[in-house]
């Protein structure tokens, strides 16, 4: 039996992830699938992000995080409201958050999953707790948890309509699942850690 340091598990992103990946069994095999598809998933990378902040303006819960100066949790009544009418999808704030989620994407394609990989997917989930960063930025885990499913539905539907074979299309969606819970995690860690604290 294998022994995993479970304190280590909450002070060490990367044994954390580590040990994560190894229970989910991702590996070099799923991250070559991501690699090799990466010329055909990453020039659908705008369509992908287009359809995710298609749902995120849905929703006042969720399109109010765009605002320039969010304010936490502070009651904005009525302002928000007209505030949240102004702030448009072609709206330069927006713009300049679905470019950041466009090269979030290219990455997870492209990049190895190594220790810069580990940090840079860890900082997603603290960027968005404000308690964790400078920003004002505060997204309730709710939000959070709703977009990564999200993220894993549209992927899985990306993939779905690229033509490949079977075996490569159920190899490709297993390691972006896989991928998915990994990010998962890193960014629960951060609201679990607030939550006990």
């Amino acid at each position: 039996m294998q022994h995993v340091d479970e304190r280590r598990l909450e002070e060490d992103v990367e044994y954390r992830f580590r040990y994560v990946a190894e229970y989910l069994g991702f590996g070099e095999e799923d991250e070559r699938a991501i690699r090799e598809a990466a010329p055909l998933t990453v020039p659908l990378v705008p369509k992908l992000v287009d359809a995710i902040y298609e749902v995120f303006h849905r929703y006042d819960a969720t399109w109010r995080h765009f605002l320039a100066r969010q304010q936490g949790k502070a009651d904005f009544g009525a302002s928000l409201e007209r505030r949240l009418g102004e702030l448009t999808p072609d709206h330069a704030m927006v713009k300049t958050r679905k470019h950041s989620l466009g090269r979030y994407f290219v990455r997870l394609m492209t990049a190895p999953y190594d220790a810069a990989m580990i940090q840079y997917m860890d900082a997603m989930g603290r960027i968005h707790k404000a308690e964790n960063h400078r920003s004002r930025l505060d997204v309730p885990v709710v939000h959070m948890n709703a977009f990564m499913g999200q993220v894993a539905d549209a992927t899985f539907a990306l993939v779905r309509g690229l033509g490949l074979d079977p075996d490569r299309e159920h190899a490709l969606i297993r390691a972006y699942s896989k991928v998915y819970w990994l990010q998962n995690d890193l960014v629960s860690r951060h609201y679990l850690r607030l939550a006990e604290s």
